[in-house]
């Protein structure tokens, strides 16, 4: 299997998505969870009314220091600068987000919005040299702690000077770098994220000059995933089929227990096809 998925990236991206599915049907019944819950791991900052998770809304969370600057787009209130990235108040795997480099672009993305059903974002291009992943599950029953960190580093072939990285974009690779950080050095990057909101699970992506930079918590956040975040430690070129085996049944047994430890009053809200809905939109 190995071998034969080696090559094929589609392949590879479909058998690691039903084994993320079938892993964590065998763990919810394992410890009695429902499995369906998992869309409600983090409900909490679901915004009920837009049928959204709102990037600005969890934008909000961040602190200050490690924010960029974004907005509602306006055709009528120009970037400070160029280039900015207009994207989706929600979406997932980059779909709908443009790069405008000057003015004449910036006017011209109004036909396009004004076409849409979902609101655009306006958010300053950051110039970190590095494009960082951290994907991470909480420890069941121990908010302060993570139970499950992975640090992935985002390349890009095409050598665009600010490229809009995907996991359908040919362009775009993945190297896993979490063992090049010491135990100590891991928990100075979780005390930098576990108090951005309480999500249960998230994937947190950030640009930074460098690793040394990012220890220092001189980076800035670049959007946070909330719903559905995929563990890209899972595409990385440097991570064998083995060990990418082993890392699904690990978060996919994780995410089974946070679900179940999701208090009932968290549970009622359906918001699967609501998101369904939304990624429609962003994709039309």
């Amino acid at each position: 299997m190995e071998t034969s998925l080696a090559g094929n990236d589609s392949a590879l991206n479909t058998y690691l998505r039903l084994s993320l599915f079938f892993r964590y049907l065998l763990a919810c019944m394992r410890y009695r969870a429902i499995p369906w819950n998992y869309f409600q791991l983090n409900n909490r900052y679901f915004n009920k009314k837009k049928g959204i998770f709102s990037k600005l809304e969890i934008d909000a969370l961040i602190p200050r220091q490690l924010r960029l600057k974004q907005a509602y787009y306006d055709p009528d209130t120009l970037p400070e600068r160029y280039p900015v990235f207009i994207k989706p108040e929600w979406g997932q795997n980059s779909n709908g987000i443009v790069c405008v480099n000057c003015q004449k672009e910036y006017k011209a993305f109004e036909d396009v919005a004004r076409a849409s059903d979902m609101p655009f974002i306006v958010q300053e291009a950051c110039p970190g040299k590095k494009e960082i992943e951290i994907y991470y599950l909480r420890l069941p029953g121990a908010n302060d702690k993570y139970a499950f960190l992975s640090i992935t580093e985002v390349t890009n072939s095409c050598k665009k000077g600010y490229p809009i990285n995907s996991i359908h974009d040919p362009c775009t690779g993945y190297v896993d770098i979490t063992s090049t950080f010491c135990a100590e050095e891991l928990q100075i990057i979780w005390r930098f994220l576990h108090n951005i909101g309480n999500f249960r699970m998230a994937r947190v992506g950030l640009k930074v000059d460098n690793i040394q930079k990012l220890l220092q918590g001189d980076f800035h956040i670049v959007e946070i995933n909330l719903f559905l975040p995929m563990p890209l430690v899972l595409f990385a070129e440097n991570v064998d089929l083995h060990k990418k085996k082993k890392i699904i049944t690990k978060t996919m047994s994780l995410a089974a227990q946070l679900v179940k430890q999701i208090p009932r009053d968290e549970t009622g809200e359906r918001i699967f096809f609501r998101k369904l809905k939304a990624h429609y939109k962003v994709k039309q």
